[in-house]
């Protein structure tokens, strides 16, 4: 009987111990920590741009191999879709139409996010081979890369100068 009581009393201290000394180790802490840091190591995904009259939802590709791929996984945009290619610096990126199935306006940005050089137009290239593909090369470096449904950019009169408002 001593021993049942000594056993009860060792675990009603141990509970005691935990409830005085284990508030700060809850679990719900290290979830709510744990979502915390990966809400803060999540890229974003898209982003709106606005040109004048233009708004445009935009995927950003600002990987290496996001940059490779671009719009060929895409077999059309609507009006309002596009995709945004992000640098980690200002160059004159050259551009092609790799595996992309529709038309499209290339517009390059520059670091103060002003358009630089547009490409209308620009035709996809089904039938060529990888060295055969026209190769699209802004005026100016750029840090930003814009592609839109082709005609978009004359319709809405983009001009080089002009300011483009998103955020990353």
């Amino acid at each position: 009987m001593k021993k049942d009581l000594a056993v009860i009393a060792g675990l009603v201290l141990v509970i005691v111990v935990f409830i005085i000394f284990g508030r700060g180790f809850s679990t719900g802490q290290f979830i709510t920590q744990t979502a915390t840091d990966s809400a803060q190591t999540q890229k974003k995904e898209s982003t709106q741009i606005t040109i004048k009259d233009l708004v445009i939802q935009a995927k950003i590709a600002d990987e290496p191999k996001e940059h490779q791929i671009g719009l060929a996984d895409y077999s059309s945009l609507s009006l309002d879709e596009g995709m945004l290619f992000v640098f980690d610096k200002s160059a004159s990126y050259m551009f092609w139409m790799k595996d992309v199935e529709f038309a499209i306006d290339i517009i390059w940005i520059d670091e103060n996010k002003k358009i630089v050089d547009i490409a209308p137009n620009v035709p996809p290239e089904p039938d060529k081979g990888e060295k055969d593909l026209t190769r699209y090369k802004p005026k100016s470096d750029a840090k930003y890369v814009l592609e839109i449904n082709a005609g978009v950019s004359s319709l809405h009169n983009l001009q080089i100068g002009d300011q483009v408002a998103f955020e990353l």
